[in-house]
Order: C-alpha cells, then sequence, then structure tokens
C-alpha cells in the first residue's frame, strides 16, 4: 500500500511539474519566435549591392557614385585580408582627400574602422577619383560599409562576407552532377 501511494505521488509531482514546464516553454517559444521574426525582417533589409563596371573594373556598390573592386565570382572571407580600390564619382572629391571606411555588421549591429585615411590618388577607370585599400571582415555575414570623404559620409556600400570553413571545401567530381544535392 505504501509503495502504491508512493508512486501516486511521485506519478502526481512529475505531471505537476511538466505541465508548468510547458507553458514556460509555450511563453519562451513565442519570445523566441518573436525575436527570430525581428532577425528575419532585419535581415530582408540589407541586400547585397549591385555589381557594374567601370572601363575595365568590375565593382560592387553604386554606379556613378561609389564601389570598391569586387566581382560578383570573387569571395570576400572572413579573416582574410583583402586587397580593393575604392572609386568615387564627383567633382567635388579632390585628389589628396583621406577616405575612411566604416563597417557594421548586420546582427550583431557592431560597428568597426576598415580603412583610416587612405589618400585619395586621382581619376582611374573612369572614376574621379581612388583610393587603394586593405580590408579585413573579422566575421562572416552581410556588413554594411559606409565610406568617408573627410569625415564627410559619401555613400554605403552592402557586401556579404563568406566564411573560412566552406571557402576551401573540395567537393569530389564525381559529386559535382545532376541529382545529387550536398547540403554543407
Amino acid at each position: 500500500m505504501k509503495r502504491i501511494f508512493g508512486f501516486i505521488t511521485i506519478c502526481g509531482l512529475v505531471l505537476v511539474g511538466c505541465s508548468h514546464n510547458e507553458s514556460n516553454d509555450i511563453i519562451q517559444q513565442d519570445h523566441s519566435s518573436k525575436l527570430i521574426g525581428e532577425v528575419l525582417a532585419k535581415e530582408n533589409e540589407w541586400k547585397e549591392s549591385e555589381y557594374f563596371t567601370s572601363k575595365n573594373l568590375s565593382l560592387i556598390g553604386e554606379p556613378q557614385l561609389v564601389g570598391f573592386t569586387k566581382s560578383k565570382e570573387e569571395k570576400i572571407i572572413a579573416s582574410k585580408p583583402g586587397k580593393y580600390g575604392w572609386h568615387f564619382w564627383g567633382e567635388f572629391i579632390k585628389t589628396g582627400d583621406k577616405l575612411s571606411v566604416k563597417g557594421t555588421h548586420q546582427l550583431t549591429h557592431k560597428e568597426i574602422e576598415l580603412v583610416t585615411d587612405a589618400k585619395l590618388l586621382g581619376p582611374n577607370s573612369g572614376a574621379d577619383n581612388h583610393a587603394p585599400t586593405n580590408m579585413t571582415f573579422p566575421k562572416s555575414g552581410m556588413w554594411k560599409l559606409d565610406a568617408y570623404i573627410d569625415g564627410k559620409l559619401f555613400g554605403s556600400v552592402y557586401v556579404k562576407v563568406g566564411n573560412q570553413i566552406f571557402n576551401n571545401l573540395k567537393i569530389p567530381g564525381n559529386l559535382e552532377r545532376p541529382g545529387i544535392l550536398l547540403i554543407y
């Protein structure tokens, strides 16, 4: 009899504890769904900038305003330094002005200085001015790059940055054919 009473008591405690946790889980799920929805909404606001050409160069940015050298096929990889030529259109930009670029990561909203005081060197490939730079992105994801000339915001470029892990991934030739789907 004591065993049956003890068993019923334990079952009752387990059921009460589970029902309490289930209601907390529902509240937690609603809160998580809301946060996920907010993140997805913010991701949809940021789109990679347009690819365009100027004379012999492939660029990403806003045609006839601002862009830096990058082709659609070329990948920017997190933590890997890269050389990029920034190009600007507009007669009021002078050779010798200083370029600074601040990058903001879409999900963390952390802003970092990617380029500091790069000197504009004059016309190049159809642009009124240009500056050679090096940039390293610490994290993969979507980035907003704000280009400042002599401390004044000139324009913004949105760019996707990939992850180093997938950059070096080699797919065997026999797996690169229709009907085979690789998920990584």
